[in-house]
């Protein structure tokens, strides 16, 4: 059974469910990033035993602070900023393109959500004083990676402001890759400052339309539909592969399925689609649908992408027995069986997972408002 077959079977069943069973379903989140694809591995750094312990991990956090007291106090522009001192490559890649959209825009720019003003990526709102972090927890993680929660406390917010960092171990030290903002709902800075950069970039100058009767189309073609049944609410860019062309992610929010589009030379491409029980997930070097496909059933097809380009899609499909237990596995390559072996090197090709998401732009579609919202069926 290949990936379209299979495809169209978890749509029937779906629907089937959905009406009979009352099922409700949630909406799909999105995610995003990466380069190369064919022929790379995913390369990660080794890390010293000087390193891999939780009092280096506190030592370079507590360092972060000293330094960046230190350049508020005594400002120098020929010294690197906190980012540049202690952030990832990844980390700094996007917080300039924030800037960079920051001095175009007339808004107040990204971190302009305060209470009082802009935050502060390091300090979130702690200005008074010397500010420090405290109550330092580390978690040590594989891969060289660490996952550090403390309170940052300034004269004034005595009682601290939770906040979150991923790190990992680049150049031969310890650095921020993401920073996440816990008494903000979770707020996931890497995530969200490049989306906001990605928008800027992109959408400007974007125009849907160009490209929407034949993503319909093609999105008929993939689920086994005709066209005039495929609609569609909300768009966001995304740059995938990282190469200056975005990838568009397409959204019909009523009846639960999304679609990503390489548009490569001005020709949309479909690189994955969801329905149902599979969501959009973003890699390093890829992107990919994953989640149930039927009774018992689970899958994961995927498509790496170079140049904003399909380099090859992979499927997986497991089926599991009423005992729960495994029952059999098939793996494709375009289509094709390959073996396991074959599909998990391919697989590594992807890279990690990502956690990153599109800014929506509405659509004036007149077939989306038509049609009928599946979830009034589960009510």
């Amino acid at each position: 059974m290949n990936s379209n077959q299979l495809y169209k079977r978890m749509k029937k069943l779906f629907l089937f469910l959905l009406v009979l069973l009352t099922m409700t379903a949630c909406s799909n989140k999105t995610n995003s990033a990466a380069s190369e694809a064919d022929s790379t591995t995913v390369v990660k750094e080794e890390v010293p035993d000087t390193l891999n312990n939780v009092e280096a991990v506190v030592k370079q956090v507590d360092a972060v602070y000293d330094y960046w007291n230190e350049m508020r106090e005594h400002f120098d522009e020929n010294k690197p900023s906190v980012d540049e001192r202690f952030g990832s490559k990844e980390w700094i890649r996007v917080r300039k393109e924030v800037e960079a959209f920051d001095r175009e825009c007339e808004c107040g720019g990204f971190f302009d959500f305060g209470d009082e003003g802009p935050l502060d990526a390091w300090t979130y709102d702690c200005y008074e004083g010397y500010v420090s972090a405290n109550d330092i927890k580390v978690k040590l993680l594989p891969d060289g990676m660490a996952e550090v929660r403390f309170l940052v406390k300034d004269a004034v917010t005595t009682k601290g402001r939770p906040i979150r960092w991923l790190m990992k171990v680049e150049d031969g030290q310890w650095r921020v890759h993401n920073i996440i903002f816990e008494n903000n709902d979770n707020l996931d800075l890497l995530m969200n400052m490049r989306a906001y950069a990605d928008d800027g970039k992109f959408n400007k100058n974007f125009d849907i339309n160009k490209y929407l009767t034949t993503m319909k189309e093609l999105t008929a073609k993939v689920q086994g539909a005709d066209k005039n049944e495929v609609s569609f609410n909300a768009y966001g860019l995304i740059d995938v592969d990282l190469d200056g062309t975005p990838e568009v992610f397409l959204q019909n929010k009523k009846n639960f399925y999304n679609v990503v589009f390489s548009i490569a030379d001005g020709k949309p491409s479909v690189l994955a689609h969801s329905f149902g029980a599979t969501d959009i997930y973003f890699f390093e070097h890829g992107v990919g649908a994953q989640g149930g496909c039927g009774t018992g059933c689970m899958m994961s097809n995927c498509t790496i992408v170079k140049d904003s380009k399909a380099v090859v899609n992979i499927c997986s499909i497991d089926e599991y027995g009423m005992d729960g237990e495994l029952a059999s596995s098939n793996y494709s390559k375009d289509d094709k069986e390959i073996t396991a072996e074959e599909y998990e090197k391919l697989r590594a090709q992807l890279g990690a997972q990502l956690d990153l998401a599109a800014i929506m732009h509405e659509i004036q579609d007149e077939a989306y408002l038509k049609e009928p919202n599946l979830s009034d069926y589960a009510e």
